[in-house]
């Protein structure tokens, strides 16, 4: 694969210029890839395209005295960010650096740039350079690279955390992993209330850190690793240039859904690119077609309301986790059975655990709440599952459309896996 670099020749473009050598000598890159947009509306561009060339070969010069990797120079004409992208699929390119001064004095209305085009355009990363100084510092051995990803659990986050494996694989990276929360709503998440909307909640960021260290995953290379938090007011992207500043990042790594016309305005990686001081290492999902890792289940919550078919689901908690780790098991009562002691139940519930299991921590849980799948959700949360095993009675026709279906309020409230097991057929 190949690193194309797009630079308009201005003294700010070289510094796109020397962090792609330097990512290029550091990936053992055979080849680089230079290429100047000449203007559509300049005539013959016999004379513009050697001076160009004259100027870009003073620059390769500059950034790679040994000459690894080899630089070979492309000049297109066309508009800048199509034929930047057109260049960089025609060469095989996995990834397309460009600088930015950055656009804080302008308004994110402009949608303009060709730093954000490219952004929006393509498939392949698009690494925007505000300073080339720590990358090179960084590829050179010189010290370590300090990262901020902006961490959550939506699917675009994905393909930036593979390119932060892929970072960390190259040389010693730190890693910042912010997160923006909105107390209220993540206080419902988990079955609590907030403590204020305005300042940081302890209780709620606990969670938060333990649901995404285990998003984040096990990190190769080496290098540290530390959680930022910021209660939500605004928008995502402004508390996550908060937290880049606070922490001194050199780079952000954030994955984009590539929103087009008035949704940039809402998009974070919109935000960071145009107003961020640091580098941009933006990620479209189209750009890792990663492998699903095989999930390991090591928490289960299992929930009965005590009845044989409902105690059905018991021992499947014990399987889906192989035998080693924790099964949480969960009774819901209505409110009328609040304030009386929940010991017959608890003792009805441990009852349940098949013999053998020595390996697997049991802990039995008495809620009271007036629905069900809403407090099994909240509980599951505040456990961190990572599964949900209940039984369904599979009611059909008009009684599940008038009682609904605790297994579907459970499967449309709840962001864990749930398994749903049905009474054998007649």
């Amino acid at each position: 694969m190949t690193i194309v670099c797009g630079t308009d020749l201005s003294d700010n473009a070289n510094q796109a210029v020397n962090a792609a050598f330097a990512l290029a000598r550091l990936r053992h890159d055979r080849e680089l890839v230079i290429t100047h947009v000449l203007a559509t509306d300049a005539g013959d561009h016999g004379e513009d395209a050697a001076a160009a060339r004259d100027h870009l070969a003073g620059c390769i010069a500059a950034a790679s005295t040994d000459r690894v990797p080899a630089a070979r120079i492309e000049m297109v004409a066309g508009p800048a960010v199509e034929s930047l992208v057109a260049t960089t699929e025609t060469e095989g390119g996995d990834l397309l650096v460009v600088s930015s001064r950055g656009h804080g004095d302008r308004s994110l209305m402009s949608l303009g740039g060709i730093s954000g085009g490219v952004v929006h355009s393509t498939t392949i990363p698009v690494l925007i350079v505000r300073d080339a100084r720590p990358l090179t510092e960084w590829a050179a051995g010189q010290r370590p690279l300090r990262v901020m990803i902006g961490l959550d659990e939506s699917a675009s986050c994905d393909p930036a955390i593979a390119q932060l494996h892929q970072l960390r694989a190259l040389g010693p990276v730190d890693v910042v992993a912010g997160h923006v929360y909105y107390a209220d709503e993540t206080a419902r998440r988990y079955g609590l209330r907030a403590q204020s909307m305005v300042d940081a909640d302890p209780t709620l960021e606990r969670f938060l850190r333990r649901d995404l260290e285990r998003r984040l995953g096990e990190l190769p290379g080496t290098g540290q690793v530390e959680f930022r938090f910021r209660a939500g007011l605004g928008r995502i992207g402004d508390h996550l240039l908060e937290i880049a500043d606070a922490a001194g990042v050199d780079l952000i790594v954030v994955g984009t859904k590539q929103k087009g016309g008035i949704g940039r305005l809402s998009s974070v990686s919109s935000v960071l690119v145009h107003d961020a001081k640091q580098s941009v290492w933006c990620v479209p999902a189209a750009a890792h077609a990663s492998v699903a890792a095989i999930p390991r289940w090591k928490t289960a919550v299992v929930a009965t309301d005590l009845s044989e078919f409902g105690n059905h689901a018991v021992p499947y908690a014990f399987t889906v986790i192989g035998g080693k780790g924790e099964v949480h098991l969960v009774h819901v009562r209505d409110e009328d059975h609040e304030g009386k002691a929940p010991a017959d139940a608890e003792a009805k519930l441990l009852a349940l655990v098949p013999p053998g299991q020595t390996g697997v921590t049991v802990r039995a849980h008495v809620i009271t709440g007036d629905d069900p799948a809403q407090t099994i959700g909240e509980a599951a949360e505040r456990l961190g599952a990572d599964v949900i095993v209940i039984a369904s009675r599979a009611r059909g026709g008009i009684t599940r459309a008038l009682l609904g279906s605790v297994a579907d309020k459970l499967l449309r409230a709840c962001r864990r896996p749930v398994l749903i097991l049905r009474p054998p057929t007649e």
